[in-house]
């Protein structure tokens, strides 16, 4: 699977007149991991809805793999890589979980993606 990095620069979001993130900057080297924490009602769940193409972004820029995003389509973004998937139990009901976390892949070149292994459980 190809490297791919993610930039946000002085990204502001939200919803209506109400803006939750305010100039929020961040780099994700390609094959790297980011944690967002914090309590309930700090903007986690918005940023990511934002990157994702999903939320009202006031301001501020989007990169994926060296590629501006910041206005497009949230297919687009989830074409090139860039997925998110909500936190409640009925995306696709009918589903598995695994099934669930695997449909926005069915669009891409299998080249690109392969399913994980089996965790072993010690």
């Amino acid at each position: 699977m190809p490297a791919i990095s993610l930039e946000v620069e002085n990204l502001s979001a939200g919803y209506g007149p109400t803006r939750v993130l305010e100039g929020i900057s961040l780099s994700v080297p390609a094959g790297a991991r980011l944690a967002v924490f914090g309590r309930n009602g700090m903007g986690k769940t918005t940023l990511l809805a934002t990157l994702a193409g999903q939320t009202r972004r006031y301001q501020g820029s989007i990169r994926l793999g060296g590629s501006d995003v910041t206005t497009a389509p949230s297919a687009t973004r989830a074409h090139k890589g860039l997925g998110y998937v909500p936190q409640t139990r009925c995306v696709f009901p009918t589903l598995t979980v695994e099934e669930n976390l695997f449909v926005g892949l069915k669009t891409r070149p299998e080249t690109r993606w392969r399913k994980p292994m089996p965790c072993s459980r010690d």
